[in-house]
């Protein structure tokens, strides 16, 4: 089943997808169809949801994390890294990503959604809490993140001399800028999707293929990814969980790979998912 958030007439609903009509529901939770059907044509498409939280695996593939192989990558991060996305900062399908001037890129994942409350879950409430998944780009401007450096006397690990060090801070003005997290089209159930490892990630910029690989590649899977996140805090109900983006094409070093920022479209896809598409304008800020 593909559920998607609608607007039509003002209102905003819920809907069923089939093929190019949404059935309009009552309930995101206990679907049943209450008789109104439009045309996909004749409705805006929304973020399927307005999520409670969104979390972000870092790193969680071995090219993005310059490793060798997947073993190799389990042995350097040692368990799975989190960033968090604001909620309001969530848009939909063909809403337009403001770029800094220093550039951007797209990142493919997939969005995890989860209708359930998990802490401490274990691998079958983690499975039982997933309402379904939907493509999740999660924007990034690699040229701000280094106005989130700064330095600090800390304690060197290797020599256990205090010293000053160069910290590289927060991902907040790399990651957290309004419409940085194009999210949808709409979230499939699981039982349309089968085994989610099988689904190939791709991203787009400009009209060129910049990114393509599966999930099966990444280091942590998204039961791993839930499974650990609810060891650290409460997950609440209808959370997105982004699972990571493969690494880029042609690219030996991806953490500060970017691409210009210019007037055009970035579009992210999953398959079995969806294809999510969003212009691209430039920042006019001018300080």
């Amino acid at each position: 089943m593909k559920i998607a958030r609608i607007e039509i007439g003002g209102v905003v609903k819920y809907g069923v997808v089939r093929n190019d009509y949404v059935v309009i529901i009552n309930d995101l939770l206990r679907p049943a169809e209450s008789g109104e059907l439009y045309k996909l044509s004749e409705v805006k498409l929304l973020a399927p949801l307005q999520p409670q939280a969104v979390f972000c695996a870092l790193v969680n593939s071995p090219l993005m994390l310059g490793a060798r192989n997947k073993e190799e990558a389990r042995e350097m991060l040692g368990a799975p890294k989190f960033f968090l996305k604001l909620p309001h900062i969530v848009i939909g399908p063909n809403e337009v990503v403001i770029a800094p001037r220093s550039g951007i890129r797209p990142e493919a994942e997939l969005g995890v959604v989860v209708y359930k409350k998990l802490k401490y879950a274990t691998v079958r409430e983690a499975e039982e809490a997933i309402l379904g998944y939907t493509v999740f780009n999660d924007v990034t401007a690699p040229g701000e993140f280094k106005h989130d450096f700064y330095y600090a006397y800390r304690r060197d690990p290797v020599d256990g001399v205090v010293k000053k060090q160069l910290i590289r801070g927060p991902h907040f003005r790399n990651k957290n800028r309004d419409g940085f997290a194009p999210m949808g089209p709409w979230i499939v159930t699981p039982e349309e999707i089968g085994d989610v490892l099988d689904i190939t990630l791709r991203s787009y910029y400009d009209g060129r293929l910049i990114q393509e690989g599966k999930l099966s590649e990444l280091i942590y899977s998204p039961i791993e990814l839930l499974v650990e996140l609810s060891k650290i805090v409460t997950i609440p109900p209808f959370s997105v969980i982004a699972t990571g983006t493969p690494g880029y094409i042609g690219v030996e070093d991806p953490s500060e790979y970017r691409l210009p920022a210019m007037r055009t479209v970035m579009a992210v896809e999953a398959d079995k998912v969806g294809l999510l598409e969003n212009p691209v304008e430039v920042e006019n800020f001018s300080n």
